[in-house]
């Protein structure tokens, strides 16, 4: 019962957390991106990836603690097998997610956004950086199934 409520809490902070990269990616950069000046792209953004990131720092924690449960009830020998290549699909996008939502994001703002900033190259470079991070996620969620419910 424990393993299935923890399963379920899992998926969908992982749902919510994937569907807010999503959203941000495929819905608000290109809104962004015909946004004509550089001062209302930034307000907007910032706007934004400022809720947003709130919201994926919770995603971000329930999905590693209730990850880290699992695992350990299904055992950690299961990352030495075959089956565990979803696992660790997972475990690396779970970890760049957070080094850069808790370590990286500070410094990546405070660089993007001096004086100097071109907007269109900054937010080109942010929404590029946006579907690799949305591509390792759904990477990552097919490499889960597959190695979990495979054919």
């Amino acid at each position: 019962m424990l393993f299935t409520l923890l399963l379920i809490i899992h998926v969908i902070s992982v749902v919510l957390w994937i569907g807010g990269v999503a959203f941000v990616t495929m819905v608000m950069f290109p809104i962004i991106m015909r946004t004509a000046g550089s001062i209302e792209k930034a307000i907007m953004f910032q706007g934004v990836e400022h809720r947003f990131a709130r919201l994926a720092k919770i995603y971000s924690i329930t999905a590693g603690i209730t990850g880290l449960f699992l695992l350990y009830r299904m055992g950690m020998s299961f990352l030495l097998t075959g089956r565990g290549i979803g696992i660790w699909v997972m475990i690396v996008a779970w970890t760049t997610y957070v080094l850069i939502l808790f370590i990286f994001e500070p410094i990546i703002f405070k660089t993007l956004f001096s004086k100097d900033m071109d907007a269109s190259r900054v937010f080109f470079r942010l929404q590029v950086f946006h579907w690799f991070l949305l591509i390792l996620s759904l990477i990552a969620v097919g490499a889960g199934i597959w190695t979990g419910h495979g054919p």
